[in-house]
């Protein structure tokens, strides 16, 4: 039903845009977005088939992601043109889709049907983000064919194409390795990142949300069907590679965006500890605590700027504006794992699941780098309060909704398990 919704709404929406105005498409996309969400809260709980696309609990926890990473970027962007938000329509299908599907070339076609709009979304804003988007799309294009020769290598060693069909020897292997690069891009992980911190720069602020959450998600959803739980060394790898990287690098950076670019590598390597049991409600939760977190610091500098945002601008957010200013000191704390937040928890979980697996070497690199990102994340917490002259303007309604998520983080952290049998139902 969801993905009925979804690709009903990009048909339609496509032959309407030139003939209805800008705000009234904007209108039409929030509501195309929100009934594949009642759709996916409506049918929670049933498993749902057709051919190699499958609803089941994995498929909706993340779906359910995606689509808030979706509206929210809706939401936010200012423009003038309406091909932006058809694009978003677009690649949230594609997400939904990843999500939903064991079948390589399935994954491999939805992967393509949400990066494609993501290619186009990152040049939106031209000169400075130019030479990113390129970057991306040239890295993207290369991480799509690791996944198909990883596809042709695994249906060779294990006569199937279905993600999770168990299998030995070097071409198996190789095959995994190659699957595990695609996807290790799309979600970050090193070494396979060196895209994101130019892209979070140079893209507009929305389009840096959706990046985070909603591509986060999905791709996530396929790591858990594609590696887990038969992740190896290469997967270890990657993990201590990804939160090395990201929080040693964050360290020096001066841009907001680019430093919550690092920190999102770093996030990668910590959510990837859950693919070694393959817990799904684990990984599920510390993408809603990175979700919320990560999209209510990207909605409080896209209020400062759409463009660049350096934390000199910053200070003095809290004089200007303090519900802006103290929504960002709380997604900072969440990001950083602090108590009483939610981000706490979802970092408990996820390092839980390491100590299951035995990876205690990961498990001591990941506390310890986790301690090195306080230094970033409080000066980025506590810029808000310092002197100086930030600008901001906010909406309204944008304010309203920053003001809601800061205390969800909080609440969802007070009360963690008011959540989780929710997760672990699904």
């Amino acid at each position: 039903m969801t993905l009925l919704v979804l690709a009903g709404f990009s048909v339609v929406l496509t032959l309407l845009g030139f003939f209805v105005s800008v705000p009234a498409f904007k209108r039409l996309t929030i509501l195309g977005l929100s009934l594949g969400l009642l759709a996916l809260l409506l049918t929670w709980g049933r498993a749902e088939a057709f051919g190699p696309y499958q609803v089941d609990g994995v498929s909706r926890t993340f779906t359910l992601l995606a689509l808030l990473g979706a509206l929210w970027t809706v939401g936010l962007v200012r423009t003038r043109r309406f091909e932006f938000y058809l694009l978003v329509l677009y690649a949230a299908t594609g997400m939904h889709l990843l999500a939903s599907t064991q079948n390589l070339v399935l994954m491999l076609v939805a992967l393509e049907a949400l990066s494609l709009p993501l290619y186009a979304l990152a040049t939106w804003r031209r000169g400075a983000g130019l030479e990113a988007a390129l970057k991306y799309f040239l890295l993207g294009a290369l991480a799509a064919a690791f996944f198909l020769y990883g596809t042709a290598l695994f249906y060779g060693a294990t006569g199937s194409l279905l993600a999770g069909t168990p299998g030995e020897g070097p071409l198996y292997a190789l095959a995994l390795a190659l699957l595990l690069v695609g996807l290790g891009f799309k979600v970050a992980l090193a070494p396979f990142h060196f895209w994101t911190p130019d892209v979070y720069q140079g893209s507009p602020t929305p389009v840096v949300l959706f990046m985070a959450t909603g591509v986060k998600a999905a791709a996530f959803a396929a790591l858990l069907r594609v590696v887990a739980p038969g992740a190896g060394d290469a997967l270890a790898l990657l993990v201590a590679l990804s939160v090395l990287i990201g929080n040693l690098a964050a360290l020096g950076q001066k841009e907001a965006k680019r430093l919550l670019a690092y920190s999102s590598i770093a996030h990668a390597g910590y959510m990837a500890l859950a693919l070694y049991t393959g817990n799904a409600q684990a990984l599920g939760f510390y993408l809603l605590t990175y979700v919320l977190a990560t999209g209510l610091a990207f909605a409080v500098l896209s209020e400062v700027s759409p463009d660049q945002v350096p934390l000199e601008r910053l200070k003095g957010l809290f004089h200007k504006d303090p519900l802006l200013g103290l929504s960002l000191f709380v997604a900072a704390l969440s990001l950083l794992g602090l108590p009483p937040l939610a981000g706490f928890w979802g970092k408990y979980l996820v390092f839980t699941e390491a100590a299951k697996a035995g990876q205690w070497g990961l498990l001591v690199l990941a506390l310890l780098t986790s301690a090195v990102s306080a230094y970033y994340y409080l000066g980025l917490a506590l810029a808000v309060f310092q002197k100086g002259e930030a600008e901001a303007a906010p909406r309204p309604l944008a304010r309203n909704v920053a003001l809601l998520v800061a205390l969800f983080l909080l609440l969802l952290g007070l009360f963690p398990g008011t959540l989780l049998p929710a997760l672990a139902a699904s």
